[in-house]
């Protein structure tokens, strides 16, 4: 005799929950595990941090500390814990303590004092503050002040720190204002540099935008929204897409004309975070330029030997820029080949126990998005 009806509405109920419960059990068990993992190295990384004295050299804390403030901002967004807000907050301090005006330390190409992070390594030993140096430090600063911002019950508890970090990265930033340029396209911006007397590379631009994509995050000023639109646009101009179907790009593109060569994957990876944080706020980027970042993930980045090329075109050296790969995370979001092969690199040598390691696990933790 077949079941009643009400038996029947029970039973289908009793085996959507079983069902839904059997779908979401993989994607919880590899969330706390991802979690797990960052805890286990994010913890002892602040406090041996926070041991040491605030550098001088911009470029130790952008090279370095500004992952590793990145990472527990990108796993705050995801967990709105307090342990890892009071994290970020020593460490975002600890930065702040390094900053040139704290110290007198002036910038010798502009001669000035910038209320940002300077290096003299990269300059001949003349001290100048670098855009990318500056965007690397500020756009975890002024990202953990937007996701502050959108929750009520985190700006109770962390609305003073996240203000004052807005602040700092609101004034870091500024201090570059006179380097943005309009062009040369009618759509395009660019940055130029003082010390080079020429634009900068794309990942030092991005880098500067990303940070000003944050505060937009954080402040809704509409000014900082234009720019990285200009400078998305330059960048998607200056993308190839090669006969294989893979986007490429040069290291550092003329602002007219053609470059056929290829950007390694590390300074890649902060225009690939770029482009997609770009594609999350509707702007410039479209579904179609990730799947082809995709396709160049998979077919000359992440190999299927576990090999890691070194630049983004055909490659006929490896490994030299190994963890660099984990900073490719956020296209993990929109696309589950790119994910899996990502959660399968975690595993591998010279990635897991890497520096990158916390902001790989961090990345891979957002949810995934909807297409």
């Amino acid at each position: 005799m077949p079941p009643s009806l009400p038996l029947f509405r029970a039973l289908l109920a009793s085996f959507l929950l079983t069902l839904a419960e059997v779908v979401t059990a993989a994607p919880n068990a590899e969330a706390a595990m991802l979690r797990a993992r960052f805890d286990q190295l994010a913890a002892p990384a602040v406090a041996s941090t926070l041991r040491k004295p605030s550098p001088e050299d911009g470029g130790q804390l952008a090279w370095g500390e500004s992952y590793l403030l990145d990472a527990l901002v990108q796993m705050f967004a995801v967990s709105h814990d307090d342990t890892h807000a009071a994290h970020i907050v020593a460490l975002g301090d600890w930065i702040d303590r390094a900053r040139d005006d704290r110290h007198g330390r002036r910038d010798e190409v502009r001669d000035r004092i910038m209320p940002a992070w300077s290096s003299a390594r990269y300059s001949k030993g003349r001290r100048y503050t670098w855009a990318v140096h500056t965007g690397m430090i500020a756009a975890p600063l002024a990202r953990f002040a937007a996701i502050v911002k959108r929750d009520p019950s985190l700006s109770a508890r962390w609305g003073k720190d996240a203000a004052r970090f807005l602040r700092i990265a609101q004034d870091a930033v500024a201090a570059f204002d006179e380097d943005y340029r309009a062009g040369p396209g009618a759509d395009e911006g660019h940055v130029f540099c003082p010390y080079l007397a020429k634009p900068l590379p794309l990942n030092m631009q991005n880098a500067l935008a990303r940070a000003w994509l944050a505060i937009a995050d954080a402040t809704d000023a509409p000014v900082y929204r234009e720019r990285v639109t200009r400078l998305a646009n330059f960048f998607r101009h200056r993308i190839r897409t090669e006969a294989d179907g893979t986007a490429t790009w040069a290291y550092w593109p003329p602002l007219e004309g053609k470059n056929d060569t290829f950007e390694d994957i590390s300074h890649a990876s902060i225009n690939v975070d770029f482009m997609v944080l770009c594609y999350e706020h509707g702007i410039v980027f479209g579904r179609d330029d990730l799947e082809r970042v995709g396709a160049t993930f998979r077919q000359h980045v992440l190999l299927a030997d576990d090999r890691i090329g070194d630049h983004l075109g055909v490659n006929r050296k490896f490994n030299t820029h190994r963890d660099a790969v984990l900073r490719w995370g956020r296209l993990a979001r929109h696309l589950p080949e790119t994910r899996a092969q990502l959660m399968h690199g975690l595993t591998l040598t010279g990635l897991r126990d890497s520096a990158a390691e916390p902001l790989g696990l961090a990345l891979l933790s957002q949810p995934v998005a909807t297409p």
